[in-house]
């Protein structure tokens, strides 16, 4: 009996204490997610590529677990995209892949056999707060389920960051035996820029990235607090803390309808490489970048994984991490990689395998800008020669070009097959037009970043 007490003993030591490469959850463990609106991950310094030093409290947090240099989001805008981290659906499945002035109209309805990552967590004995700054993560979106508070502004305020982090403060204070799920989102980041920029320049790109950079640098400073405050009281020793990005933005990378500065409007890297580091002090080894790909759909099944919830009734399109994060295992790597919903709407989409590029863009009848956005109907880029994605060979491979598109249409038809099963309802009334109008999205003249 003695020795099978020594041996249970040593196991629950084991949990918490072995080193890298150890198999471990850590159930009840606070979640905080974080989504940084509009975040390229070349602008975090643990990317090794920053122009600018605009993250040092994002890239203090890093060094405590591990982060992956490419991680993808599934569209390149917010609804579409925050919904698929929240779900991991891609937008096909969930529904949020309409074109963005009928989205600010109406909204299809989450599928009802779908489950929110807020829904599974509150069914495990979390409470569930989200700290937002509205707009495309309204509760008129379906964002707010399973969150038992859920704050957005009535109007978006022009810096969001601060009076956020304050907010989120005061909730973690709040007495209460329950695990914590907080999401915090924030759209300092994103058009237009509010701050002093960091550096300047008579070159319109340099002065772009500069401006970009000051929101960024703000926002990093303000999320320094809340990363203080979960060291200062022991919390992130028992927390799993995500920081991550909806999409990525242009600038000056590429010129289409007319924009230098924006997102949303297509589908090409710049505006679909995010940031994603996770943070579990002696859950995931501080072991730094990771290179195999990862995607926002991911974020939700090694989640659950790690704070011990199965996943075995949930639907769900992303892959456990955890064995990599933790160093014990592989997974199945994640090619092809499948990209949707951009502005235009659902007849977009893109393909990425590990040597190719593939991305159709046929063109739309809209009075909305993205209408103007000249792209060849099929592009094909080769990811080795060509990462930056400039030049077209679709007419050079026509065989891997009919490849990659049958690849694209059958992930089509397997998402809306998948959105069918899981008892996709109808459209429902939305009144979020101010809000998107308010975001830019509709109506709004070019910007070059200034």
């Amino acid at each position: 009996m003695r020795s099978a007490v020594v041996l249970a003993m040593w196991l629950a030591m084991c949990v918490t204490a072995c080193g890298p490469g150890a198999d471990r959850v850590g159930p009840g463990r606070d979640v905080v997610l974080i989504v940084i609106d509009t975040l390229r991950w070349d602008f975090v310094g643990v990317s090794g590529n920053a122009p600018h030093p605009a993250t040092p409290e994002i890239d203090r947090l890093a060094r405590r677990g591990r982060w992956f240099a490419e991680a993808w989001a599934s569209a390149p805008w917010t609804p579409p995209s925050v919904m698929s981290l929240m779900t991991s659906l891609e937008p096909p499945v969930h529904g949020l892949n309409l074109e963005a002035d009928r989205l600010a109209e109406a909204v299809p309805g989450l599928p009802s056999g779908a489950s929110t990552l807020a829904e599974i967590l509150k069914a495990n004995g979390y409470r569930t707060m989200a700290v937002t700054a509205g707009g495309g993560v309204g509760s008129v979106y379906g964002f707010d389920r399973g969150f038992d508070r859920y704050f957005e502004p009535k109007r978006r305020p022009q810096s969001d960051v601060e009076s956020g982090v304050d907010r989120a403060l005061a909730f973690l204070a709040e007495p209460d035996p329950r695990p914590t799920f907080l999401f915090f989102h924030t759209y300092e980041v994103h058009l237009p820029n509010t701050h002093p920029a960091l550096g300047s320049s008579n070159d319109p790109a340099s002065r772009a990235r500069a401006a970009y950079a000051g929101d960024l640098a703000v926002a990093d400073q303000h999320l320094g607090r809340l990363f203080a405050a979960l060291e200062g009281d022991g919390r992130l020793e028992r927390a799993l803390v995500v920081v991550t990005a909806d999409h990525g933005e242009n600038l000056h990378d590429r010129v289409l309808g007319g924009r230098p500065v924006d997102h949303g409007h297509h589908l090409h890297a710049e505006l679909l490489r995010v940031p994603l580091i996770l943070v579990a002090p002696g859950l995931i080894p501080p072991d730094g970048e990771i290179a195999e790909p990862a995607q926002l759909l991911d974020v939700l099944p090694t989640v659950c994984s790690l704070v011990g919830i199965g996943l075995e009734n949930t639907p769900h399109q992303g892959r456990d991490l955890r064995p990599m994060l933790q160093g014990w295992g592989s997974v199945e790597p994640r090619h092809p990689l499948y990209f949707w919903a951009p502005l235009q709407g659902p007849s977009w989409g893109a393909v990425r395998s590990a040597e190719w590029t593939y991305i159709r863009a046929p063109g739309i009848e809209t009075e909305q800008w993205w209408g103007t956005v000249s792209l060849p109907a099929r592009t094909l880029n080769d990811r080795t020669a060509d990462p930056g994605e400039w030049i077209d060979l679709a007419g050079t491979d026509p065989g891997i070009v009919s490849r990659m598109e049958t690849t694209l249409r059958r992930r089509e038809e397997d998402d809306l097959e998948l959105r069918r099963a899981l008892g996709g309802p109808g459209i429902v009334e939305s009144s979020s037009t101010e809000a998107l109008r308010e975001l830019g999205y509709l109506d709004r003249e070019p910007s070059d970043g200034e």
